[in-house]
């Protein structure tokens, strides 16, 4: 049996084994669920790829483990910013390392340091359009708070306007929607001028549950509902679609966001 003290996962494992951890016996005590899981050695986790809920790195720390945010690119080989365990703000992806610059176009994320990529290779007008002056430009929109710690709060190219001239960043309301225990995956898309949230159901949760279709888009909506009760109208959920296969996934473990209800009309 492995016994790491430090692992590295992506975002959709630590989702996977929180919600795992949360359908346990109540009985058992974290600390003893923790060694059976872990194997009794894990203090941190550092994870990287996709942003990930503050709410799970507050429920990993009643298990004893400390989970730590981070944020790259290929092209900036490949860190560009990381939460340590001696300087980290839940919810950011760190400050940056000492040799990158951070600036913003519109909200754009732009990194400029010696780690920076000179080009794709054999690639001109996508390096053209990817290093401006020497910046590159990322696709991540964030900000940097007074602490210095950055954050992300979606991808330029994922905005969904309104026509209220409204931007939303689907992936903000993605990670509020993923908490709830009955969705396994979801995005967001704009639709009639308005949200649509569509979603695979968490399938261990029908399962154990013995739950029905209907009892599944019973419980989605009403999950919804409350949702909306909490959000400005141009931010709720108008539409449900729930889906009955898994969405494509990239070899990073991503969403092939592009490529959902093309796959839908596909697979339904």
């Amino acid at each position: 049996m492995f016994k790491p003290d430090v692992m590295l996962m992506v975002p959709l494992m630590i989702e996977t084994i929180y919600k795992k951890l949360a359908s346990a016996d109540a009985s058992i005590p974290k600390n003893v669920l923790a060694d059976n899981v872990f194997g009794g050695n894990l203090k941190i986790i550092f994870t990287g790829g996709a942003h990930l809920d503050p709410f799970y790195i507050d429920k990993f720390a009643e298990y004893g483990v400390s989970v730590l945010e981070g944020y790259g690119m290929s092209e900036c080989s490949p860190v560009i910013s990381s939460n340590t365990p001696e300087d980290h703000k839940a919810g950011s992806i760190g400050k940056p390392l000492s040799n990158v610059e951070i600036a913003f176009d519109n909200g754009e994320i732009l990194v400029k340091g010696s780690s920076v990529m000179k080009g794709y290779y054999k690639m001109p007008e996508e390096t053209a359009e990817t290093l401006k002056d020497g910046w590159l430009h990322t696709g991540d929109k964030g900000y940097i708070d007074d602490d210095g710690f950055l954050f992300i709060n979606g991808r330029v190219k994922n905005l969904i306007i309104l026509s209220n001239g409204e931007n939303i960043s689907p992936e903000e309301i993605e990670n509020k929607l993923a908490l709830d225990m009955l969705v396994g995956e979801v995005i967001v898309t704009g639709e009639n001028n308005g949200l649509t949230a569509r979603i695979y159901p968490e399938q261990e949760v029908v399962a154990a549950k013995g739950l029905s279709e209907e009892e599944i888009k019973t419980a989605l909506q009403a999950f919804l509902d409350k949702y909306n009760k909490t959000q400005p109208t141009y931010r709720q959920i108008t539409g449900l679609v729930i889906r009955k296969n898994p969405f494509i996934r990239s070899s990073t473990k991503k969403i092939k966001r592009q490529e959902a209800m093309i796959d839908e009309a596909i697979l339904q």
